[in-house]
């Protein structure tokens, strides 16, 4: 009975070593630092619509469908209607949250008239999202719409061409 307890024993040890000797692996840990990179490949558009005098919403979805509410009436002429799109290059797997500020003014060029730009539309779903490219050379394409808030206006400044900028941050974690 004690050679078996002694085997025993020692069989334990055995096994106890073996697996504290053993490297164990399980993902491998990202390149330091983690890169990212981001292109602006397409511009946000609204395209071309007329205001009337209540104002309203104009919303461009992720997928470049246009939607109106309120005293606005679309036109289709001029430049197409699109999302904007940009191109993430990242590792496969790498986490990303996408940061904006809550709204932006644009400026109409010759009036000086101002609008509201709302970003609310992700191709990704939300603002967080893990790439999917195969590797990092591969860009994961994300599309984002937004909304114009027209106000109420019988000034007639509104009507022109209005030009500005959104800022987006792609952090990655």
């Amino acid at each position: 009975m004690e050679k078996s307890r002694l085997k025993t024993i020692g069989f334990l040890i055995w096994l106890l070593s073996f697996g504290v000797f053993q490297q164990l692996s399980a993902q491998e840990n990202p390149p330091i630092p983690i890169q990212v990179e981001v292109r602006t490949s397409k511009n946000l558009n609204f395209g071309s619509f007329v205001a009337g005098t209540a104002g309203g919403n104009v919303t461009v979805s992720y997928d470049d469908q246009r939607t109106i509410d309120g005293d606005i009436f679309e036109l289709n002429f001029g430049q197409p209607v699109s999302a904007a799109l940009f191109d993430v290059y990242a590792n496969p797997g790498t986490i990303i949250q996408i940061q904006d500020s809550s709204s932006y003014i644009l400026v109409n060029q010759s009036s000086g008239a101002e609008i509201l730009l709302f970003i609310n539309s992700f191709s990704t779903g939300q603002r967080t999202f893990v790439t999917q490219a195969p590797n990092a050379e591969t860009p994961n394409e994300v599309f984002v719409g937004g909304t114009l808030q027209i106000p109420a206006d019988n000034s007639g400044s509104l009507p022109g061409t209005y030009n500005g900028t959104f800022t987006l941050n792609f952090i990655h974690q």
